[in-house]
């Protein structure tokens, strides 16, 4: 208890001492994280360049997300006096951490072992050197933790002619990537990826493949993580005796069924060509009816077109008749009205100049009235035309 007093007090008057005097502060951070894999050792690395002395030396390395009652980091690693100073250690790196023995060269890089998924996040390297001149020096330092192991192939049974493959991968973290692969390293289609989660956190992750018996039989389930270049694969050789042998009736069903597909499709087929022909030829005979109709309709139209000129031209010449017939009626009329008061003109004349008894007077009256009408006859057009008729 009062060697750690003693170290407590001491190391808050080498920093205070640090404050006060004129120190040269250095802040680094690290531009690539350092990727390691659950259950091995890794490297943080921290270091000085032209450092020659460890006298006064104090390193201490802590992580930024772990912190303890009072808001502080809490202390990975701590060495001060030439010697570990763990006292103040966490208690989940406790016999996990250790510095190079390069400390003289200015290599104070920490050494983790048996990492865990829980180790990942940013840890700060802090030294801090008294002699010749005050110099405290700050690196963090980004850690990211896989887990990987090596993937298990399994036979699952028979699938028609070819072999069903199960590829099952525990303990990833990340999530990563599994795929089938023959022996040209190319890619076979498989079955969706299945993947859960174990108790801690860890990925499990399954696929099938269906493989058929080729050449070599040689087929590889490969897990990966691509971002961080962490690949695990497993090869599996299949046996020729282990490929199902096909009996003759699951060769010959599935031709037969392509000939009578194949048969039904020919017979459709030409079904359809003939049906096409026989619709081609009622288009063709519809185009010509309608062509024809369409003849027929423009001739009608012409000839009604001249017949209706033919009766305009009739009716203006009966019209033009009409009128001049008209005209010769009134002619003919005039004529008649002039004849008759013509005779009776006469015929008054001839009673009053008459001093003859009554027969000589009627004789005489006859004949003139046979002469005025053998004189009206000969002088009035009317009357040759009725005596025509």
């Amino acid at each position: 208890m009062c060697d750690m007093k003693r170290y407590s007090s001491r190391s808050l008057g080498l920093i205070l001492i640090s404050l006060l005097l004129e120190t040269e502060t250095s802040h680094v951070v690290s531009s690539d994280p350092v990727v390691a894999v659950a259950d091995d050792d890794v490297i943080l690395p921290c270091s000085l360049l032209n450092f020659t002395k460890s006298a006064g030396l104090v390193v201490k390395w802590s992580r930024s997300n772990l912190t303890d009652t009072t808001g502080k980091d809490k202390v990975v690693h701590f060495y001060r006096d030439a010697r570990d100073s763990n006292v103040d250690q966490d208690e989940s790196y406790r016999g996990r951490t250790s510095l190079f023995k390069e400390l003289k060269n200015g290599n104070v890089s920490l050494k983790l072992s048996r990492v865990k998924l829980s180790d990942e996040g940013n840890y700060m390297c802090y030294i801090l050197v008294q002699e010749p001149n005050s110099l405290v020096h700050e690196t963090v330092i980004q850690l990211i933790v896989v887990a990987v192991s090596n993937p298990v192939i399994s036979i699952n049974g028979t699938n028609g002619s070819g072999v069903v493959l199960k590829c099952e991968a525990k303990s990833w973290y990340p999530k990563p990537e599994m795929n089938w692969l023959d022996s040209e390293r190319q890619v076979l289609p498989a079955g969706s990826a299945e993947t859960r989660r174990d108790t801690e956190g860890l990925y499990i992750v399954r696929r099938h493949v269906t493989v058929n018996k080729k050449v070599t039989n040689t087929f590889t389930c490969r897990v990966q993580l691509q971002k961080f270049n962490f690949t695990r694969e497993t090869g599996y050789n299949i046996p020729d005796e282990m490929f199902p042998t096909v009996p003759w009736v699951w060769i010959a069903v599935p031709v037969l069924i392509v000939c009578v597909c194949g048969l039904v499709f020919g017979f459709m087929w030409i079904k359809y060509q003939k049906l096409r022909k026989k619709i081609d030829f009622a288009d063709q005979q519809i185009q010509e009816l309608t062509d024809e109709l369409d003849s027929s309709r423009i001739k009608s139209d012409q000839r009604i077109k001249e017949l209706t000129d033919e009766l305009d031209t009739r009716e203006q010449e009966l019209t033009e008749q009409l009128a001049k017939l008209k005209q010769e009626r009134a002619a003919l009329v005039s004529s008649v009205d002039n004849g008759c008061h013509r005779f009776s003109f006469s015929r008054t004349l001839s009673m009053s100049l008459s001093n003859k008894p009554l027969r000589r007077n009627t004789m005489a009256h006859s004949m003139t009235e046979k002469a005025d009408v053998k004189e009206d006859e000969e002088t009035n057009p009317l009357h040759q035309t009725i005596r025509t008729t």
